[in-house]
């Protein structure tokens, strides 16, 4: 069910839990699990949970309603190399590294999209105009070294889709353009990422058939916060496009 009202959604809830506590009365076996998720969680990478919100307008022309306060929830997966690209080879004030573009492409194609109220497609590999993410190491505390991080992310792109109720076709000219800043910890002790913290801000406009900006195209302010997950059950939650055939492999061939 695809809604947004409690007292529906609840009914559907409750339809449904009588129909497992049916199915349990029968004592037949459930059907194996087939997972249908790609299992490529990154044990010894970074996983980032992401929150994407609107922030303050200058002039607050959001729509009066559930809109106002919306915000979303997603993770971001990246490999252990993909990962230590950004730790300096040597762990001295000063020294800095540049992410690989597997990293930098992946966090603008797939996750700085405008999903506060829904679920827009990823952003296309020719859509992206600038993907950077460079660290810089301001302190060290014996196996620890403290990371700035900085880095801009530009794309753009004309989404179409066809309404459905009467079969026209939409065009809206979507971009997106952000400034980057964050801190990381890393711990050469463990070859991990201890703390990650990273803000991505600016600009958004247009709309997706899927993220309920039709009536408010923009431009208007959006930023895209990432922390460390935890070890909880629910972060381990695959990202929202991990189906999407070049998550794994972000740049689409364009490093």
């Amino acid at each position: 069910m695809n809604t947004r009202e409690a007292v529906p959604l609840l009914a559907m809830l409750r339809r449904a839990l009588d129909r497992f506590e049916a199915l349990e009365a029968t004592g037949d076996a459930p059907a194996a699990y087939d997972p249908w998720r790609p299992d490529r969680y990154p044990h010894d990478g970074l996983v980032l949970r992401a929150i994407a919100r609107d922030l303050p307008r200058e002039v607050d022309d959001c729509p009066d309603d559930w809109r106002k306060i919306a915000w979303n929830l997603d993770y971001a997966w990246f490999d252990a190399a993909e990962a230590a690209s950004l730790v300096p080879a040597d762990l001295v004030p000063g020294a800095t590294a540049t992410a690989s573009p597997d990293l930098s492409w992946r966090l603008a194609r797939f996750h700085l999209r405008d999903f506060v109220r829904g679920e827009p497609a990823p952003w296309p590999s020719e859509a992206v105009r600038e993907a950077s993410l460079t660290a810089t190491v301001t302190g060290v505390h014996g196996a620890t070294a403290t990371l700035a991080l900085e880095g801009r992310a530009s794309m753009a792109w004309d989404y179409r889709w066809v309404r459905p109720q009467d079969g026209g076709e939409v065009v809206s000219p979507c971009r997106f353009d952000a400034e980057i800043q964050g801190e990381a910890s890393w711990d050469a002790s463990v070859g991990r990422f201890v703390a990650f913290d990273l803000v991505a801000w600016g600009p958004r406009f247009g709309a997706h058939r899927h993220n309920n900006r039709n009536d408010d195209r923009g431009p208007a302010p959006l930023a895209v916060a990432f922390e460390l997950a935890g070890d909880a059950s629910r972060d381990r939650t695959p990202p929202h496009v991990v189906l999407h055939h070049e998550y794994f492999a972000a740049t689409g061939g364009r490093a």
